[in-house]
């Protein structure tokens, strides 16, 4: 049976709340990054306004797609996903962006960058990588 490895760190505060969690595995353990939906929701949110959302996590988020239709549902471009939340800026959002967010805009470069690593450390793996919506 595999080991499982959560990070839970961005869901403590959170719980009973919506969560989504991004997973990939290998032989011998399942990793989890856990999250409230708030700060992944608000991310993709804020990354819409300034970042292209014709493909991609963006386009699902969007649309409603993707991980709200089916769960698990797989990252297919590693590589641009991992691109998006390097790229996350908070020097892109406006004052108003800030404000209507302000009591978790803190904790999103912390956020974003802790999916990154968790992406990257999935691609280095070769581990295909899903998003599960709860």
């Amino acid at each position: 049976m595999k080991e499982e490895l959560v990070n839970d760190s961005f869901y403590i505060g959170f719980e009973g709340q919506p969560e989504i969690l991004i997973l990939f595995d290998n032989l011998t353990e399942k990793n989890i990054l856990k999250m409230w939906n708030g700060y992944f929701e608000t991310l993709l949110d804020l990354m819409c306004q300034y970042e292209p959302s014709n493909e991609g996590i963006l386009h699902e988020y969007y649309a409603h797609e993707g991980w709200y239709e089916e769960s698990p549902w797989e990252i297919q471009n590693l590589d641009a996903a991992i691109h998006l939340f390097k790229s996350f800026d908070m020097s892109k959002l406006t004052g108003e962006q800030i404000e209507n967010s302000e009591n978790i805009i803190p904790a999103l470069p912390e956020v974003a960058q802790r999916i990154s690593t968790f992406l990257e450390a999935a691609k280095s793996n070769g581990s295909n990588v899903y998003i599960v919506y709860d």
